[in-house]
């Protein structure tokens, strides 16, 4: 029962004995090099770069990327994979399209049939993950592959680009001070789920979870529970993201999160190392996703090729965690 307490009560003690913790460079590295970044591009073209429009490209770019980043990191926090959210947010966007432009249901009926869906979707991987006690790399991208079929399936295998009333597009392109919708929306979603899985029991359980899950058993936390509801939570969100997407652009290409999995699995194990001791959290999740838009719109204005933008997102991601294990073995071996 100690261990088990012990693990429950991590968190909080990790909070409370942060200030007495000498600067981990491992931790502090990402957002340095974040300043780097702006630095080394604003010295490459500085005619270009340092300019407020784009700021608010990398701000409003990046929000829907870290809000499906968001989502992963909640499973990712209880030791869990989830390689459907790309596909649940290319889901949720034909879903409401196909409503909305081909049935004429109203925006609200819409939404809520995509959160509906994001519920079952999440419930579908905790059922997979911990009553059939199926891996979750295996699970979720099963789900994924069902998910882009059914995609395909209800779109006809075509881009949709008629039918879009104003009011859907509204939920997507409202603005205030050239920052549009999505980037206001990350806002309340980071704010809530920071606070909540800093501050709450809910939230203490999830990080215990992901650090002991046996300790967390013995300490009663009902943990398939609780990684059930992280799925949920997870495709809830992935689900709106898929809603703002479309609503944003006006249009639907199928498929279109495929290309969003890679950037916020690396944006959450960038903020992984980022700020904290190897733990992973909204705040370093959402420096992860603005790291990766500045090199990339950077790389972009000095004319790189298209390709070095992947390439961009590897390196910086294997450079943060290897640099973190570095300061960690450095340390040990003093």
């Amino acid at each position: 029962m100690t261990q088990a307490h012990s693990a429950l009560s991590e968190p909080r003690a990790a909070a409370a004995a942060a200030p007495r913790v000498p600067v981990d460079l491992g931790g502090i590295a990402p957002v340095v090099f974040l300043g780097l970044l702006v630095v080394g591009f604003t010295l490459a073209r500085p005619d270009v770069f340092p300019t407020l429009e784009n700021l608010t490209t990398i701000l409003n770019d990046g929000a829907l990327l870290a809000l499906l980043a968001c989502s992963l990191t909640l499973v990712l926090i209880v030791g869990e994979f989830d390689l459907s959210i790309a596909a649940s947010a290319s889901f949720a966007g034909a879903l409401a399209t196909v409503l909305i432009t081909r049935l004429g249901w109203p925006v609200p009926a819409a939404l809520l049939a995509v959160l509906v869906g994001g519920v079952v979707i999440g419930l579908a991987n905790g059922v997979l993950v911990t009553v059939l006690e199926i891996p979750a790399l295996v699970g979720t991208i099963g789900l994924a592959s069902l998910l882009d079929g059914l995609t395909l399936w209800i779109t006809g295998n075509s881009v949709i680009f008629t039918g879009f009333t104003d009011a859907f597009v509204r939920h997507g392109s409202w603005q205030v001070g050239g920052l549009q919708a999505p980037f206001f929306y990350l806002l309340v979603v980071a704010v809530l789920l920071g606070v909540g899985l800093r501050y709450t029991a809910a939230g203490r359980h999830l990080y215990a979870i992901g650090s002991n899950r046996a300790a967390s058993r013995m300490a009663g936390i009902r943990v398939d529970r609780k990684v059930l509801l992280a799925f949920v939570g997870a495709a809830v969100l992935a689900s709106i993201v898929g809603f703002v997407y479309t609503a944003r652009q006006g249009s639907l290409t199928p498929l279109f999160g495929t290309s969003m999995l890679l950037p916020a699995f690396a944006a959450a194990f960038l903020g992984y190392v980022t700020l904290a001791q190897r733990r992973f959290h909204i705040l370093g999740t959402v420096i992860g996703v603005y790291i990766i838009g500045t090199g990339t719109l950077g790389l972009l204005l000095i004319g790189a090729p298209a390709y070095s933008q992947q390439l961009f997102a590897g390196v910086v991601l294997i450079a943060a965690t290897g640099g973190a294990s570095l300061c960690r073995w450095r340390r040990r071996h003093r």
